[in-house]
């Protein structure tokens, strides 16, 4: 499938400048690694209410259109290469495991001190970016 097949799956008005739509999607990805407890509680929230909703006959006709969607399918593909797949439906933590998996293993690293250079050196980078 070309570009051109894709951008006309796409419902209009949701096809934007792919600079902005990095940024966007950066930040969203700093703000759950900047507050995982409150984003770990709002995706619980989304998912419990997505699901009260596909138990309404609405709802039902809905999923059933979702689930042949390629817009759905390409979101899922997003949604796996991101930062937001740490994002849990059903553990019990207040904290992404993941986050918490990441943090352990770079504290038992033996280049704990290389990789806090590096992580800092990324985030004044990105903070250079958007302040010329």
């Amino acid at each position: 499938m070309d570009s051109d097949q894709r951008a006309s799956d796409v419902p209009p008005g949701l096809v934007g400048d792919p600079d902005e739509l990095l940024r966007v999607l950066q930040e969203a990805q700093l703000l759950l690694l900047k507050y995982p407890v409150t984003a770990q509680a709002g995706f619980r929230a989304l998912v419990a209410e997505g699901r009260a909703f596909a138990m309404t006959p609405v709802g039902r006709r809905w999923q059933s259109r979702l689930a042949r969607s390629e817009l759905v399918r390409r979101g899922r593909i997003l949604w796996e290469g991101s930062l937001l797949n740490m994002l849990e439906e059903t553990s019990d933590s207040l904290i992404p495991s993941a986050l918490l998996e990441a943090i352990i293993v770079a504290t038992a690293s033996g280049e704990l001190s290389a990789l806090l250079t590096r992580l800092l050196q990324t985030g004044n980078d990105n903070a250079d970016a958007d302040h010329p």
